[in-house]
């Protein structure tokens, strides 16, 4: 006997084999149950043998289980794949716990499946650390969401009338190009292409053929570089080129400008006539450490216009001189603008994805020129804001999108940029009451985003004009929330309704874990002060999910759509 009044169980190999046996004699039993179950179910012994199998496990497979029971995984499947499943076998009976995995599955006809297997111990017998040890596995085909995932990735940083990368990718390759650059000294070429003569392609002939001019331009800018740079198409007739490495890449750049200018005017067949386009091509190279990739964007942009100043169809690198020129140019052009009805106003949608409601729209101004085509924002409201012209602008968009926003649903507001030289003068309180009153428009429907800066910390009575449009029944938000040094004093003084993360705390989600922090911290610190919160820049259902998961309220950007055109044109 031993000393617990009980008799030493037999552990001989002979008793723990008819032991098994036994146990294994119910496995009739056991597999009426299992095949009941629709997902894939099977049982494994210590040998790594299966014991039983559901008929949904044979599907999976593509064998009987006549075939496979008594055999391993290494009789079943490829050996990179058989080895896999053993490991996480070996990894269920090291920790005596259940394990998850996610693997790629080859059936017998061949093809292949991503899946996810669960696996959990199972001892039985007669008492702890005795009888037989298995493994229970169930398998959840994920085949058909791994590949719309990655249709949806390939969608958010493909164009889909090319093939090209667009604007997202180009991006993200960029900014990976200027991050190894500062480490390595690497060199970059940025190339802007602008297509001149495309917009009477497209009168002339329709959209359709339009749509296979871009398609046509795209594979002989494609054929003009290696298979290591970047060709993207960036929006309408506008493409972008990223050169990487190699030696003498300025004169390299301009080799591949010269060549792009060939191979774009060659004529295009386009309904049985014959039809030709020219490029613009703007150049510029990372020559300074911690230059970013929208300065480099930026200064190809000045170079793209400079062709276009000087007759079209040519290259011309970036140089600093080219500031000075530009800008008296833009200057003069931008007050004929005026009165030459090329400023339009456009409207980006704002989404509260949770409930999938649309909640707004974004106003935002932009400027058709006749010889450069669209000029960004970022170039015309600080030569705006300079010349004067910024007080008759915000007016004109103020005016515009109240009345338009008449047309909207009574739920949807609309949101105006305000700019800090309106926002210290004595004019914007009188002109919100005028488009309000001209329009009709509820005060509640009226949003307005100021960006922080000092002179509207500084100033009382820009503070009062905030404090008075908000009794007024305006709503105040916050833009660029966090990217500059006034925010917190801003935060301090005045209720602000909304707060607006930037773009660039949101471009590197959910993968970059320190704007993750970031960002979560924004918007715990927004709702904690009372206001909520819209994230800008979403382009990516992956940025979508995990500013859902940090508790956004709002979000705005491609993935929920481009700014469309409307009918204010000044």
């Amino acid at each position: 006997m031993g000393h617990n009044g009980y008799a030493p169980v037999n552990r001989s190999p002979l008793r723990r084999h008819m032991l098994h046996q036994r146990l294994l004699g119910s496995a009739e039993a056991l597999q009426k149950i299992i095949d009941i179950i629709p997902s894939p179910v099977f049982v494994k012994d210590a040998g790594h043998r299966w014991v039983l199998m559901n008929g949904a496990m044979e599907d999976a497979l593509g064998q009987p289980r006549s075939a496979l029971l008594g055999k391993s995984d290494y009789d079943a499947f490829p050996p990179d794949e058989a080895a896999a499943f053993q490991s996480t076998d070996d990894l269920v009976f090291a920790r005596g716990e259940t394990v998850e995995s996610e693997e790629r599955l080859t059936n017998a006809q061949g093809e292949h499946r991503q899946v996810v297997i669960r696996k959990t111990p199972l001892r039985l017998g007669p008492g702890p650390g005795l009888g037989a040890l298995f493994i229970v596995g169930t398998i959840h085909d994920v085949t058909i969401y791994r590949e719309a995932a990655a249709r949806s990735h390939f969608h958010s940083r493909h164009d889909m009338l090319t093939g090209l990368p667009n604007r997202t990718l180009f991006q993200e390759r960029l900014r990976e190009a200027v991050s190894h650059s500062n480490r390595e000294l690497d060199n970059i070429a940025v190339l802007l292409i602008d297509l001149d003569g495309f917009k009477a392609v497209n009168d002339a002939y329709g959209h359709e053929a339009g749509d296979e001019l871009l398609r046509v331009i795209a594979a002989r800018l494609t054929e003009a570089v290696r298979a290591s740079d970047t060709v993207a198409r960036l929006g309408g007739d506008e493409f972008g080129i990223l050169l990487r490495g190699g030696l003498n890449l300025q004169d390299a750049a301009r080799r591949v400008a010269a060549e792009i200018c060939e191979v774009v005017a060659v004529p295009v067949q386009l309904r049985q006539s014959q039809t030709r386009v020219s490029a613009s091509v703007g150049i510029t190279h990372f020559s300074n450490p911690g230059t970013g990739p929208e300065e480099l964007l930026r200064q190809a942009d000045i170079a793209m216009y400079s062709v276009k100043r000087g007759g079209r169809h040519g290259h011309q690198a970036y140089e600093p001189g080219l500031e000075i020129i530009a800008n008296r140019q833009l200057h003069a052009d931008l007050r004929h603008a005026l009165e030459r009805h090329q400023l339009h106003v456009v409207y980006q949608p704002q989404w509260n994805p949770p409930d999938g409601e649309l909640t707004g729209y974004e106003a935002l101004l932009r400027w058709e020129h006749p010889l450069y085509g669209p000029v960004p924002p970022a170039v015309f409201i600080p030569i705006a804001e300079q010349s004067g012209l910024i007080g008759i602008f915000g007016e004109f968009v103020l005016r515009a999108a109240c009345t338009t926003a008449m047309q909207w649903p009574p739920g949807v507001r609309t949101t105006v940029n305000v700019s800090p030289l309106q926002l210290v003068e004595n004019k914007l309180l009188a002109e919100v009451c005028a488009a309000l009153t001209a329009s009709g428009l509820p005060a509640g429907r009226l949003e307005l985003e100021i960006t922080e800066s000092k002179p509207a910390v500084d100033s009382e009575g820009a503070l009062i004009t905030l404090h008075q449009l908000k009794k007024l029944g305006v709503r105040i938000a916050l833009d660029d929330f966090g990217t500059g040094t006034a925010s917190l004093d801003m935060m301090h003084r005045f209720s602000f309704d909304r707060m607006k993360i930037d773009s660039r705390f949101v471009a590197g989600l959910p993968e970059d874990t320190r704007g993750h922090a970031i960002v979560g911290s924004l918007i715990s610190l927004a709702h904690k002060l009372g206001a909520q919160v819209t994230a800008e820049g979403v382009e990516r259902m992956e940025q979508a999910f995990s500013l859902m998961e940090l508790g956004c309220d709002e979000m705005q950007g491609y993935l929920f759509g481009h700014p469309d055109a409307q009918t204010s044109v000044l």
